[in-house]
């Protein structure tokens, strides 16, 4: 029988080693619009102030029932995507833009708070967050052991035994232990597998007619072991001799119909596999900044943010009467204080 509470253990197994540092890398703009949505109910003087609230409750409970050392919030710019755009015109053209002024609102104040609980955060105008949280992947320093917060699947390429995946929506921690669980390809396929099917969510069009149960029908290799795009299409050369179907000659031809600029093998793998993050060179500087730099403490101060939740109404929001606020904010403030260690031994 499937047991969540087995499922949540195995997927700390997988990367928890009690030496290294535990790093959350948060997908800001999941969590933001899961907490905004999700406490529509939360008002202060007839202002909604759910967003905020939610937000600081999630990342609360995340560093407590996960054991988090360092937190690092990476935020969608505001032409995030542009990078893309180059290489596929209709890249997430499937998408309504997205405005709500109280949600813009509490997210500016979710950063504000950011800043003086001494969590990291960085966002560059051209970059999505899927690509700064897998460069810092891809950067880590070996002592460090890293979760990433999302919904966003493209990033369980990240998945390594030091790199494991907290969906949003699922609320489990997806590792190598238990990636199998959830997805029916091996965890070292989810690129190959994008690449090929593509991407319906960022409306990235793939090969005519090839899904991922295609694959596994055809394909039954990619649910026990890394398989290459090479390999596939050897394989479908060898097999559209004996079976004679018209997915074999899609696949072989790269029949799609996508906007692709150019070979659709080429772009896709361009534009979905994150082991190549598609950034600009300050924005890389940033994030190694984030990884190896200590976090400056000069202006920071945890009773800003007690200020400024008196002022926005989160205070009388948290349960625990007089001293809930006490209770909320500790976890944060030990962060602050590793950080605040870190710096003076950096000096």
């Amino acid at each position: 029988m499937f047991n969540p509470l087995i499922s949540w253990v195995m997927g700390l197994k997988v990367t928890r080693k009690k030496e290294k540092t535990k790093t959350l890398l948060i997908d800001g703009n999941v969590l933001m619009k899961r907490s905004y949505n999700g406490a529509k109910n939360v008002y202060y003087k007839e202002k909604h102030i759910g967003g905020i609230f939610m937000f600081y409750t999630t990342l609360r409970k995340l560093i407590v029932e996960l054991s988090i050392d360092k937190v690092i919030i990476m935020w969608d710019g505001e032409r995030g995507g542009s990078l893309r755009l180059d290489y596929y015109p209709e890249y997430k053209g499937n998408r309504p833009r997205f405005f709500d002024e109280p949600y813009e609102i509490q997210k500016l104040r979710v950063k504000a708070y950011a800043e003086d609980l001494f969590l990291r955060q960085y966002e560059h105008p051209d970059c999505e967050s899927d690509d700064l949280l897998a460069f810092y992947c891809l950067n880590k320093k070996k002592s460090e052991e890293v979760i990433i917060y999302t919904n966003d699947r493209d990033l369980c390429q990240m998945i390594t035994d030091e790199v494991s995946i907290f969906l949003a929506d699922k609320k489990v921690l997806v590792g190598i232990g238990n990636y199998n669980w959830y997805f029916q390809h091996y965890y070292d396929n989810a690129g190959v597998v994008k690449i090929i099917e593509g991407c319906s969510t960022d409306n990235i069009k793939g090969i005519d007619g090839v899904t991922e149960n295609t694959l596994l029908t055809h394909f039954p290799e990619i649910k026990d072991r890394k398989v290459t795009l090479e390999e596939i299409l050897e394989k479908a050369a060898v097999l559209k001799e004996e079976k004679k179907l018209k997915v074999f000659d899609s696949l072989i031809e790269g029949k799609t119909k996508g906007t692709h600029k150019g070979n659709v093998y080429e772009v896709n793998k361009i534009i979905i596999d994150l082991h190549q993050p598609l950034l600009t060179v300050e924005a890389k500087e940033e994030v190694l900044n984030l990884i190896n730099l200590p976090l400056n403490p000069e202006g920071r101060d945890y009773k800003n943010v007690l200020k400024m939740m008196f002022e926005d109404g989160v205070m009388y929001a948290i349960p625990g009467g007089e001293n809930g606020y006490v209770n909320f904010l500790d976890p944060f403030i030990k962060l602050s204080k590793k950080e605040k260690i870190n710096y003076k031994n950096s000096l």
